[in-house]
């Protein structure tokens, strides 16, 4: 084994500062996550894969250095130079001279020849020389411990270095050592990124247009899917979409005017800017243009957390209709003679006994968390859960069995949890045991209410997209504002559509997903601006492609629509 080892200075490069600026996906995800910071990746499949290669790269250089043979010299010799070189290269970049001056001294005590030659003569003492490395890794542990808040100085993990390397597992000493290694770099860059947040911040809109220059400047961006996007929008802007010549030149005609307004008012253009892009990002049915890649993952997280609003708001309008059922099935049985029940106050019940539905909203919002959804296809359990004797408590038999839950992926919320779970807080609510025929009463309401034909379902989804749309809209009236998550910037239409509802109790967290698409759509704009404006030119290539004449008549000719014009540059505008 004379390969490099699975952290090396080149994986660790990329955690370099002139990198980091120079990452066109790292800087935009600085812009809209304020605590974003380099982490190990120490979970998932991918983290498990990555593990088992590196045990099996370890065993086999353990296995390796037992041969004592050239492959082993050159092996052993190599890892100690990688170290050296880390730590060395981690000086240079520093801008600060008590530790910059480290790396021509590890260079020569290090000496890659010297090692390799006292190595192959059977002289070499390892634990000076791992001693020595781990010194210098716990000077530039403090530095980074002093740089960022937080941070940890990695003592007790170089110790562990220094304590195998003492015992003789010098392979274990130097795995750990590369592992601290990592660590640091990590925790460097952490405090680099928390430096140049908010010059990364304010720079992030030229930056990103100087980077779009380029890759059009050199042909590597596929703008085809998010020409057709646009198109798409320039023929809904004037009412056809029907893809004829007129529709096309209707388009022009339409998006010249906005041009003309944009340019007077500001706010022609970047209106049907606005409501295209809004449009895109809450429906999950449009593929996502490729312009909008770097907030692909972004927008997909926008959709989930838009359905999983949508889902509480069922959820607990289909919970408040069971607990109703319930009521007025007791109030019946009351009526025909049944044995009294003596009245229960529970817990979201007020002195006079009447359920206080905004605290019970608010629990219900905790039982889906965020980024999560609803597995409504898990396999129920209500036809064994209604052959259970009456004294079962009913929340045991809605639990999810061990094989039921391990068809539930991860992000998802099974259906039984989700009916276990609104099965203890109807106990909390109504004071008593709920039996197991109301579970199964609950199961079919919660089902029927799941349905995409369930007019219950269309209203919710209705008002929960209705309301977004009304707080973007307002938003993009609001020049300048392009993060928060102030519900108060909601329109008082969008809170009364859910209020209507029962639906008041999603006004926050609608909100915060409102600031959230306006967000990407503000920044998205403002980037691109100049590429959209493009297409107003009636010599556009966009309208070229957008014009099927040059395909369907038969004396046009066949040659393909001229290539994309060069970023304009912002006086042009």
């Amino acid at each position: 084994v004379c390969t490099l080892p699975p952290i090396n200075r080149y994986t660790l490069r990329e955690l370099k500062i002139q990198n980091i600026l120079q990452n066109p996906r790292l800087r935009h995800e600085v812009l809209f996550e304020p605590k974003l910071e380099f982490r190990p990746n120490s979970s998932g499949q991918l983290a498990e894969a990555k593990q088992r290669a590196a045990a099996q790269y370890w065993a086999a250089v353990d296995h390796g250095l037992r041969k004592n043979n050239s492959t082993a010299v050159s092996t052993l010799t190599m890892l100690l130079v990688e170290l050296r070189e880390i730590l060395a290269e981690m000086a240079e970049d520093s801008p600060r001279p008590e530790l910059s001056c480290h790396a021509p001294e590890l260079r020569e005590r290090l000496d890659e020849e010297r090692l390799r030659q006292q190595i192959a003569h059977g002289v070499f003492d390892a634990e000076p020389a791992v001693r020595y490395l781990a010194t210098v890794m716990r000077v530039f542990a403090q530095a980074a411990a002093a740089q960022r808040e937080g941070a940890v100085v990695h003592d007790a993990a170089i110790s562990r270095v220094l304590a195998y390397v003492q015992r003789g597992r010098v392979v274990r000493a130097l795995r750990a050592a590369f592992d601290v290694l990592e660590a640091i770099k990590i925790d460097t860059a952490n405090g680099s990124i928390e430096m140049y947040r908010e010059y990364m911040r304010s720079t992030a809109v030229t930056f990103e247009r100087s980077h779009f220059s380029l890759a059009l400047q050199r042909s590597s961006l596929s703008l085809a899917d998010t020409t057709e996007w646009w198109r798409r929008a320039v023929e809904g802007g004037c009412g056809s979409g029907d893809g004829t010549p007129s529709s096309a030149a209707a388009a022009a005609s339409t998006f010249a005017a906005a041009a003309a307004a944009s340019s007077s008012s500001g706010a022609g253009l970047d209106a049907i800017f606005a409501e295209a892009a809004r449009e895109l990002i809450l429906d999950e049915g449009q593929g996502i243009p490729g312009l909008f890649r770097m907030d692909e993952g972004r927008i997909q997280g926008i959709r989930r957390e838009a359905e999983r609003l949508a889902i509480v708001g069922m959820m607990f309008l289909a919970f408040s209709q069971f607990l109703q059922l319930v009521a007025s099935s007791r109030s019946a049985a009351a009526a025909a003679g049944a044995a009294a029940v003596a009245p229960v106050v529970g817990e979201f019940k007020n002195a006079n006994g009447r359920v206080e539905y905004e605290r019970l909203a608010a629990e219900c919002l905790l039982i889906v968390p965020e980024g999560c959804a609803v597995k409504w296809t898990e396999p129920l359990i209500a036809a064994s859960a209604a052959t259970k004797p009456a004294t079962t408590a009913a929340a045991a038999a809605a639990a999810p069995t061990a094989k039921e839950r391990n068809v539930v992926l991860p992000g998802e919320v099974g259906f039984s949890h989700l009916v276990c779970e609104l099965v203890l807080l109807a106990e909390r609510v109504l004071g008593r045991i709920v039996t197991c025929a109301e579970v199964a009463m609950l199961e079919r309401t919660l089902l029927r209410t799941a349905r995409y034909e369930c007019p219950l379902r269309e209203v919710v989804e209705e008002r929960v997209n209705g309301a977004v749309r009304l707080h973007t809209a307002a938003l993009t009236e609001l020049s300048g504002k392009v993060a928060g998550t102030e519900c108060e910037a909601m329109p008082q239409s969008a809170k009364d559509m859910l209020r209507r509802s029962m639906l008041l109790f999603l006004a926050p967290s609608l909100s915060a997903l409102s600031m959230r698409i306006h967000a990407v759509v503000s920044h998205h704009w403002m980037v691109y601006k100049a590429f959209y404006a493009t297409a107003l030119s009636s010599t556009s290539p966009l309208l070229a492609v957008a014009s099927p004449s040059s395909s369907s008549s038969p004396s046009s000719s066949s040659s393909p629509p001229p290539p994309l014009q060069p970023f304009p540059s912002l006086s042009s505008l």
